[in-house]
């Protein structure tokens, strides 16, 4: 009894400092689970990524482009887009939340808002975001489709990168070394593959890959 007393007042202890320790530093990855709580979200997103570019795919094959299809399948297909990225969303930030409030029983949404989006972590993602932005516009603009995709793939590389450093697990590296080698690859060969095809293997099996090395739980997490 007494020596469960003491693990007991041991594992209070160690509560205590890891909630000390959180309120220090300036990042919550450092103590959340966050290799369980993103990995659903990069299978699903990976997997519907997929399944979109099939439908986008069969559809311009039948009516020779998008604008030609008919006009309440692009709103019903825009709308199950927008549904699906509003569901991840809901589910990434539950994943977290569910995490954060295992080191920190009185974690708010809005609280973990403002442990996510630091200083340092909006300086990072700032400058590639408004990039990535400008990019796709550029391209668009100029008629250059086929690039639209490779480039984002590369420079979405580059910004995962840039952010390992605050997610601490392997596993983005390896999507982010994905997204710039694939990227790179179809620069070269945008003009002879279908950008849905470039699609798939960009951000789809970049997305599916790591989703499965997580869940293989290979070594090399950091705590």
């Amino acid at each position: 009894m007494g020596d469960n007393s003491q693990e007991l007042r041991e594992v209070i202890a160690d509560l205590q400092l890891i909630k000390e320790a959180v309120s220090k530093s300036d990042s919550i990855f450092k103590f959340i689970d966050i290799r369980n709580a993103i990995k659903p979200v990069l299978l699903i997103g990976g997997l519907l990524i997929a399944f979109f570019s099939v439908i986008f795919y069969y559809l311009i094959e039948n009516y020779g482009s998008f604008m030609a299809v008919p006009a309440n399948i692009r709103v019903i297909l825009l709308f199950l887009i927008a549904l699906s990225c509003g569901v991840l969303g809901y589910l990434k930030l539950g994943n977290f939340l569910k995490s954060a409030r295992g080191i920190s029983e009185d974690m708010t949404l809005k609280r973990l808002f403002s442990e996510i989006y630091t200083p340092r972590s909006l300086v990072l993602l700032l400058p590639y975001l408004v990039v990535i932005a400008v990019v796709a516009i550029f391209l668009g603009s100029r008629g250059d489709i086929y690039y639209i995709v490779p480039a984002l793939a590369i420079l979405f590389g580059l910004m995962y990168l840039s952010v390992s450093s605050l997610f601490y697990f392997k596993e983005l590296y390896f999507m982010s070394m994905w997204l710039i080698a694939t990227g790179l690859l179809a620069l070269f060969i945008a003009e002879t593959i279908h950008p849905l095809a470039i699609l798939g293997l960009t951000f789809s099996a970049g997305f599916i890959l790591a989703s499965l090395l997580l869940h293989m739980d290979l070594p090399g997490h950091e705590s």
